[in-house]
């Protein structure tokens, strides 16, 4: 029993989610020790460009591509599904390029976005292979593969900034082995037969209509809820350079730990959700959402009280000394983590309430209210602190947003209800669970 649990798909994804995020963090204290504060917060924005640009296409094709890839009736119409979707990313980023390309002539004098301007390009490029291996080994369910092929480029990078510190790279270099072993990384799925090209020939034309008729509503979200992250660094970027974007960046990274446990949660919660709506258990439903908002909030709170009671050595020992400036960002952080749980949850119930698009005004009027914030905190010299805490009555908002749109779910707030229900029971259950 033991044993086909740890040979589990479950038990795979678990552990390279884990390793991925533990991994990241540790490439993210690498950068942070071994570059200068203007350094990390070039290569900090060059990630956030590259990973906003990644929502687009990994929006447009992902989720349609595995859709219609598992319900495939032949390996014929497979083959096809595949051959379209190298030729949209191909297409997709190409465009992409073009504009990014003009970006690169204009003179616009900001050192934050030295390495975002020449970089962005390639790293779209050389990730192109590697990310089609994951989601091809997602969609026909290998499950055991992709975790590998997930582990190898984190595990190879870290390498690589051990390496760093003995051979002294430059932040250029090291922006240029991150694109050669993502390349790498696809290439290894290409020989081992793992990543497939797929059939290009013939006409394809229903397949990319397929798909991107989907994706694009799929894109919409995701590159919104980007935005509603990556906001604040281009505005800190824009308004106080590269620096201030490292010293913001190092708390919010160590924020992103709260939120691995909160997207695990709601993935798994999503169905069960789904069906107490069909059937019209609304009175289960509302129960259900405030114990598994008290079951992550009892998770998550014993985290938070660590990193506000010692911010300093948190910080430190991620970024080191030069970062003492974020140890009161991080305790700000504090506050709008907590409100993460149930920020999330209500845009489980819009999406199990079939209410995807009332889930996508949400988001959108929180980008709205997040843009506005950050430039009246900067406009009146509050600087990183105003941003952060600008960011905190974003996720307020976005709760009073949710709740209004799920008022015939939830009614009104009910405080006791969320502590009982959700709290109480939540700290209980934990203690009688069985050590296995």
């Amino acid at each position: 029993m033991i044993k086909k649990l740890l040979f589990s798909n479950t038990s795979w994804s678990l552990i390279s989610n884990g390793a991925t995020a533990l991994l990241g963090f540790l490439n993210l204290a690498l950068i942070a020790h071994h570059f200068s504060k203007s350094g990390a917060g070039q290569w900090f924005m060059l990630l956030t460009v590259y990973t906003l640009l990644e929502m687009f296409r990994s929006g447009w094709v992902q989720t349609p591509f595995v859709r219609y890839f598992v319900v495939a009736e032949n390996d014929e119409e497979r083959a096809k599904l595949t051959g379209a979707s190298w030729q949209l990313l191909l297409g997709f980023t190409s465009i992409m390029s073009l504009f990014l390309l003009v970006f690169y002539f204009l003179n616009i004098d900001n050192s934050a976005f030295f390495l975002a301007k020449k970089y962005t390009i390639l790293w779209l490029f050389s990730a192109l292979p590697y990310q089609l291996l994951q989601w091809q080994l997602q969609a026909r369910s290998l499950f055991k593969k992709l975790s590998i092929a997930r582990i190898i480029f984190p595990v190879t990078f870290t390498v690589l900034l051990i390496l760093q510190s003995k051979y002294k790279l430059s932040i250029e270099t090291t922006v240029l082995f991150y694109a050669l072993l993502q390349f790498l990384a696809g290439i290894f799925g290409l020989l081992t037969g793992w990543l497939h090209l797929g059939q290009w020939r013939g006409n394809l034309s229903i397949e990319r209509k397929k798909l991107s008729n989907f994706g694009k509503y799929s894109m919409l979200t995701m590159v919104t809820a980007s935005l509603l992250r990556s906001s604040d660094q281009f505005i800190i970027a824009f308004w106080l350079g590269p620096a201030a974007v490292a010293v913001y960046s190092i708390p919010q990274k160590l924020i992103e730990v709260i939120e691995i446990p909160v997207r695990s949660f709601a993935s798994i919660a999503i169905p069960q959700a789904t069906s107490l709506f069909q059937s019209q258990q609304l009175a289960e439903l509302k129960l259900f959402f405030y114990r598994q908002c008290g079951l992550l909030t009892a998770i998550i709170l014993p985290l938070l009280i660590i990193f506000f009671s010692f911010p300093g050595f948190i910080v430190n020992l991620l970024g080191g000394n030069k970062y003492h400036e974020s140890t009161l960002l991080l305790q700000i952080f504090c506050f709008y983590a907590a409100l993460i749980p149930l920020d999330r949850y209500c845009g489980v119930l819009l999406d199990a309430g079939n209410r995807p698009q009332k889930n996508t005004i949400k988001v959108i009027i929180m980008l709205f209210f997040n843009v506005v914030l950050d430039v009246l905190a900067l406009w009146l010299g509050f600087g990183v602190y105003g941003v952060a805490a600008g960011s905190t009555i974003t996720f307020l908002v976005g709760i009073i947003v949710g709740w209004i749109q799920l008022k015939d779910i939830l009614d009104s707030f009910a405080v006791k209800l969320f502590w009982k229900e959700g709290i109480i029971k939540s700290i209980h259950s934990l203690k009688k669970a069985p050590v296995v």
